[in-house]
């Protein structure tokens, strides 16, 4: 039984440290190196929250490996003290004692034996020497966002946004009309934006497991994702594109809005993630048309156009927390001139007097509120209703939208 715990833990940490090692090379975001890069993906919860948790305090591991060890140690090594560090400073689940023990053999196994009397030493001095824990913003995000973040956020709103990145999301699902979630789910209604109905729950494993899901009588989704759907007047609205649409969250929740007769077309370059939103279609019975295609691809015309675009991902820190550590400057102009071509390609799919939606999941200025003046600037015919810019917290992600109109003189090229 020993030895099977033993054999356990180190395959939790030698899975860290791997995925560790994907992320930083930037050949996955976390998400998707736990999804398909584990060794013992039965462990994938156990180890997904090892992680999720050092990301969450990477600040304070990084700043501790640095006054333990004298030398910089390599980056295989590295990783894993980063992860074994995370479990004896915040994890109960292993003794101290045990989890030293477990890194120093993993350690024999990828290192050589220096290294791993190198960890052995660097180990017993911090079971013996825990930092002091700090929430405070400077102490927890990334030097560059933090400065960025400084210059534009006021200390209560940086401090809520720690408060939130600290703390692991709540799960939170979408109730389709008519259905309501049993008792055993001790589901609490969460406010959103629109005619929504969102819940939020201490229970996800009932409700992944359950027939409703798979029914589609529910999906799971953050309630700041209501933002850019409940933004559009769909009284007039017979025909709606989503430019962006995989999985078809966003698709779903118009859906709901729609008045009968109303046509959806569900667009994506991702034909992986698009036969996901057949799925989410089928499932409730939507006869939508889904399709394979970049934007600049896309022909017709549509009274109303969404453009959810990729984005850095600042606004969704709390299920993403890698993402924030993957902030670049250089990434981000690429952002941003991606989703100027995909807005640009949208906008040309909007019919005379019809109504254009960009939304993201980034609170960068450069990615929502500069990137629509730019747009606006350059697209005298399209006139800005109105955005709305929301911060994470407890309760909700970050998210920014905007609604567009193209003016009814509007001429087509």
């Amino acid at each position: 039984m020993r030895k099977a715990v033993t054999d356990t833990a180190s395959g939790i940490l030698a899975d860290a440290a791997n995925v560790l090692a994907l992320v930083e090379n930037g050949e996955r975001s976390l998400d998707d190196a736990l999804d398909g890069s584990l060794a013992h993906p039965e462990q994938r919860r156990t180890t997904g929250s090892l992680l999720f948790l050092y990301f969450r305090r990477k600040r304070l591991i990084d700043g501790w490996i640095g006054n333990l060890a004298q030398r910089p140690p390599r980056p295989r090594i590295r990783r894993v003290l980063e992860a074994v560090l995370t479990q004896i400073r915040f994890q109960s689940g292993i003794a101290p004692e045990s989890a030293v023990n477990v890194a120093v053999d993993l350690v024999k196994t990828v290192g050589n034996a220096n290294e791993a009397k190198f960890v052995n030493a660097v180990l017993r001095r911090a079971v013996r020497e825990l930092p002091e824990v700090d929430d405070s913003p400077a102490a927890v995000f990334p030097p560059a966002l933090f400065k960025r973040w400084s210059r534009r956020f006021s200390a209560a709103e940086l401090a809520a946004m720690s408060e939130a990145f600290l703390a692991p999301a709540p799960f939170t699902f979408r109730a389709e009309a008519g259905f309501e979630p049993p008792a055993d789910w001790e589901a609490t209604p969460v406010p959103c934006r629109g005619p929504f109905r969102f819940f939020e729950s201490a229970k996800p494993g009932a409700i992944l497991e359950s027939e409703a899901l798979g029914a589609g009588r529910i999906y799971v989704q953050d309630p700041a994702t209501a933002v850019a759907a409940s933004l559009p007047d769909l009284e007039p609205v017979k025909r709606i594109l989503d430019v962006c649409a995989a999985p078809g969250g966003k698709s779903l929740l118009l859906a709901s809005r729609m008045k009968p007769g109303t046509a959806l077309t569900a667009a994506d370059r991702s034909a992986r993630r698009q036969e996901q939103t057949r799925q989410n279609f089928n499932c409730r019975g939507l006869d939508f048309s889904v399709v394979v295609a970049e934007p600049g691809e896309l022909t017709g015309e549509y009274d109303l156009v969404l453009a959810d675009v990729p984005c850095s991902n600042t606004g969704v820190f709390r299920r993403r927390p890698d993402a924030l550590w993957r902030f670049r400057a250089e990434a981000l102009a690429e952002t941003v001139a991606l989703q100027r071509l995909i807005l640009d390609a949208a906008a040309e799919r909007v019919a005379p007097g019809g109504q254009l939606v960009y939304s993201t999941c980034s609170i960068e200025p450069e990615e929502n509120a500069h990137q629509i003046e730019a747009f606006a600037a350059a697209h005298p015919d399209f006139s800005v209703e109105t955005s709305e810019l929301l911060l994470p917290s407890g309760g909700h992600d970050g998210a920014y939208a905007c609604l567009l109109r193209r003016s009814a003189r509007s001429i087509r090229k």
